[in-house]
């Protein structure tokens, strides 16, 4: 059953919701990163995943960002202890990455999914 990309659902959407990639119903995951064997709506296997930490170094950037300038904005515009902006600035860096994660990685896998990237050797995920 061959889908081409305009009767698929947003990989956005269904990388975001951790949803499966063709049908936008069946869980992505089984656990918390780790990928589920296929969808149990549309019968989708999951080998053609490959995602890997290809997130890791997206969030690394995003995430590193927003930490080091509200470090920077909680000891300059405060004018506190170098360690006020450490306290502060830990727990938003842990909370995002927790937050992020398995949707960033959702999001590359309904990707590879909707371009027919694979590393199995077939041409297409549906095969």
């Amino acid at each position: 059953m061959a889908h081409s990309h305009y009767d698929l659902p947003s990989p956005w959407t269904t990388g975001f919701k951790g949803r499966c990639p063709r049908c936008g119903e069946g869980r992505l995951f089984s656990g918390f990163l780790k990928v589920a064997q296929g969808c149990g709506f549309c019968g989708l296997r999951y080998d053609f995943e490959n995602a890997g930490d290809g997130a890791v170094p997206f969030l690394i950037l995003i995430i590193g960002a927003i930490g080091v300038g509200l470090g920077a904005w909680v000891l300059l515009a405060f004018d506190t202890a170098v360690w006020v902006p450490i306290l502060v600035t830990v727990p938003v860096v842990i909370l995002l990455t927790l937050i992020l994660m398995p949707r960033a990685k959702g999001l590359l896998i309904a990707l590879q999914y909707v371009n027919q990237a694979s590393d199995s050797g077939t041409d297409s995920p549906d095969t």
